[in-house]
């Protein structure tokens, strides 16, 4: 008889999956930064006003010089940093789309790492940045757009870190730091008010050395100082041409500062994220009392204070991209335990969750951006999201996928192929670039008009930023005629034009100039226009 032998059978371990980080804070980093390159490139777009920038800049490659339209020194860009770089762009790269996604998400993506690993070392602190980062609309609109931003947040963002480093206050400090404010001032002159405040507490620092710290300081600014001689020599004018056409409207202040507090609050209602991390960056400096953070503090209050006065702009958030850039870093300097103590873990969570759904609260979270996304165009005053009316045909993810031109680009197209010159356009960008430079285009708001951007407005407050300013009885005419003829009526503004002329249209070394620029730039012609004015006020 055989014996059999009960076999056991043996049950299979169940199948357990483990993974183990070995470096989580490694992983949040990249991560983080994923997600953050994913938003910027989801958001890559080009609005209109960028193209007034390109125009000069083919025109500058193709010999014709830094002009708008060709014969006719006027700068109509205001960054002349961000220009040159779009020359070094635009000589490598054919598309002019291109021309500005790339240098754009470059200096954005860079910006980002350098911020967060010089600011963002703990976990809280990293999730902190990303919800601050990607819900902001105003930074992720404006770190493209093709305008000048993305190069004011990186020059903000290296001198922040400048300032912020643990290192003894020598001249060579204060060097480094004046040279990225004067490069700032260089990209946009305006934005040198965010590091006023910082330079000065540097410079009071050289107590035994004040004039060695002038020099240090003069040395750091003289990119700029250089580029205004430039400008004063080559334009006639030192500031842009958009300067007086936006700056010096004649205006009463009231009325800018009520357009301002608008911008404000268009801000708050679109996009509550951003000027809620500067609010609460600001006040966080009550409970940390440190000389560098309310340094930089007050170089965003000054810069808050600029735009009320200027009456805001009619982009919405784009003033604000670089304030918020200071709030994010008030925020991320600030010792939460230090000031209240410690909090529960839950609590934090709960704050940081919070911040997420005030991200996702925006009029168009950039997380979830996409082209037919509804919402609101304008606000009060014609304050716009540019991005909502360019997306379609200037966003990357459109363009890759249809690879079509906007509107604007094919009637400029069509009015180069017919040789319709001059023609009159209030959107002057993309309509003057693909018009091409034998097109004389003349701007219906004095973009780039030499004498109208010098005759105040009289119509009001009809959009911000946007001025109507009527022709001069026979100046269309003169335009018309190729100036080869000035049939201006007004006698006092003829001659005014006749004199500026020779700023504009002469030989950069005809003999008299540099006399005419004196008078221009010292108010001798200002007579002129005044009783022209008067004419205006009083027909």
């Amino acid at each position: 008889m055989t014996e059999s032998k009960e076999e056991s059978v043996k049950t299979p371990p169940p199948l357990e999956l483990r993974f183990r980080i070995d470096n989580p804070d490694r992983v949040l980093y990249y991560s983080s930064l994923i997600l953050l390159v994913f938003i910027l490139i989801r958001n890559l777009w080009v609005s209109d006003d960028a193209f007034i920038t390109l125009r000069t800049v083919d025109n500058f490659l193709h010999g014709y010089g830094l002009v708008w339209n060709i014969g006719e020194r006027v700068q109509v860009f205001t960054h002349p940093l961000w220009m040159f770089l779009l020359v070094i762009f635009a000589f490598l790269i054919p598309s002019p789309l291109y021309v500005f996604y790339v240098p754009s998400l470059l200096l954005s993506i860079w910006l980002i790492v350098l911020l967060i690993r010089n600011f963002a070392g703990s976990t809280t602190r990293m999730i902190l940045a990303v919800i601050l980062f990607g819900g902001s609309m105003s930074f992720i609109d404006y770190s493209s757009s093709g305008l000048e931003n993305p190069l004011t947040h990186f020059l903000l963002a290296l001198f922040l870190i400048q300032y912020f480093k643990d290192e003894p206050d020598s001249r060579m400090r204060l060097f480094k730091l004046s040279l990225l404010a004067g490069l700032a001032a260089l990209n946009r002159l305006d934005t040198v008010v965010f590091y006023l405040p910082a330079l000065f507490e540097q410079f009071m620092r050289q107590k035994d050395h004040k004039w060695q710290a002038v020099l240090a300081l003069a040395a750091g600014f003289l990119p700029i100082l250089v580029w205004e001689f430039f400008a004063l020599y080559y334009y006639g004018f030192p500031f842009p041409n958009t300067y007086y056409v936006k700056a010096a409207t004649g205006l009463p202040t009231s009325l800018l500062f009520k357009q301002g507090a608008v911008y404000i609050q268009n801000s708050f209602h679109w996009d509550p994220l951003t000027l809620g991390a500067v609010w609460v960056g600001m006040l966080s400096v009550f409970w940390q009392r440190e000389t560098r953070r309310i340094s930089i503090a007050l170089g965003g209050l000054l810069y808050l204070f600029y735009i009320l006065w200027i009456g805001g702009d009619f982009m919405s958030g784009r003033f604000f991209s670089g304030i918020f850039l200071i709030g994010w870093v008030l925020l991320m300097t600030f010792d939460a335990e230090k000031a209240f103590g410690s909090m529960p873990r839950q609590a934090v969570n709960l704050m940081l969750a919070l911040l997420a759904i005030i991200g996702l609260s925006a009029d168009r979270p950039p997380l979830l951006m996409y082209a037919s996304q509804p919402g609101m165009s304008d606000y009060q005053f014609g304050i716009a999201n540019e991005k909502y009316y360019y997306f379609g045909g200037n966003g990357w993810l459109n363009y890759i996928k249809h690879g079509g031109l906007h509107e604007l680009a094919y009637q400029g197209m069509m009015v180069g192929q017919a040789k319709e010159t001059p023609v009159e356009m209030n959107t002057i960008g993309m309509y003057g670039y693909y018009a091409g430079p034998d097109i004389y285009i003349i701007d219906s708001y004095a973009l780039s008009d030499p004498l109208r951007a010098h005759i105040p407005v009289n119509v009001g407050m009809s959009r911000v930023g946007h001025y109507d300013r009527g022709f001069p009885a026979g100046y269309l005419e003169t335009i018309q005629a190729d100036f080869k003829e000035n049939l201006i009526q007004d006698s006092n503004l003829r001659l005014y034009f006749d004199k500026l002329s020779i700023l504009t249209r002469a030989d950069l070394n005809a003999p008299g100039r540099l006399l005419e620029i004196v008078r221009f730039n010292t108010g001798y012609y200002d007579v002129l226009m005044e009783k022209y004015w008067q004419t205006v006020l009083i027909p």
